[in-house]
């Protein structure tokens, strides 16, 4: 069959044309392969390697951070978040704030477990524990519901409510005497001077005594003997 165009649709066309005298946009063949993208191939379309890793999140910084939560260690906390500050500076890493709220952190449990533990040393002060009991020292006492008693420290120019007459440590000639019946004991070693004061003072007085484990008395326990009154003493009767 003849082509009407005069073409053969199955055959090279002389200059590259499309059936119908038209140019063909692909080349001069109408098999050829098909031009290249912009930008030069199939493969990516930007060059120069790939991007750069963001920074890491500086350890120390953390590490300081949860050191500055523990009380003791809270200057140790500080210090590392100084040296993350360094590390943290210009970038380099990230964990700049983990830094400063370590210093912030730090410092300020420094300061609470300086305050807590200076309490303590002031409260320990004023707790007359029968070692360090002496004959003389006015002392208030809180005892509680199983009789436990407390003494602490008071100036003997203010209101106290007893004052210590004897203390003695517990051998074995007088321990079975204490662990009989302390308060009576209390008055046969009390010197005879200080008995005079203490019956010129008032006779409103009443001995009572305490020791480490009334229950359980033991050699080279501490048995401090003092008085306390109905009305609250206001000055030394020794």
């Amino acid at each position: 069959m003849s082509d009407p165009y005069g073409n053969n649709p199955y055959g090279q066309n002389p200059g590259g044309q499309t059936p119908g005298g038209q140019p063909n946009p692909y080349g001069a063949s109408g098999g050829g392969a098909y031009p290249p993208p912009p930008g030069g191939g199939y493969g990516g379309g930007h060059s120069g390697g790939s991007d750069p890793l963001p920074p890491k999140t500086d350890g120390l910084s953390i590490a300081a951070l949860v050191v500055s939560f523990l009380c003791v260690c809270a200057p140790i906390g500080v210090i590392l978040g100084f040296v993350g500050l360094k590390r943290t500076k210009g970038g380099q890493r990230k964990g700049r704030g983990l830094a400063i709220a370590a210093i912030i952190v730090g410092i300020l449990m420094t300061l609470a477990t300086g305050a807590a533990i200076a309490g303590i040393a002031i409260f320990a002060d004023k707790v007359v524990t029968p070692g360090k009991a002496e004959v003389g020292q006015c002392v208030n006492i809180d005892q509680d519901e199983d009789d436990n008693v407390i003494m602490y420290k008071k100036d003997c120019t203010e209101e106290h409510d007893g004052e210590i007459v004897a203390v003695a440590e517990v051998d074995a000639e007088n321990k079975d005497a204490i662990a009989s019946d302390m308060s009576n004991h209390c008055g046969t070693i009390v010197s005879d001077e200080d008995i005079a004061k203490l019956n010129e003072f008032s006779d409103d007085l009443e001995y009572k005594a305490v020791i480490e484990d009334p229950e359980n008395v033991e050699t080279g326990d501490h048995l401090v003997c003092y008085v306390e009154s109905n009305d609250k003493l206001d000055k030394p009767i020794l």
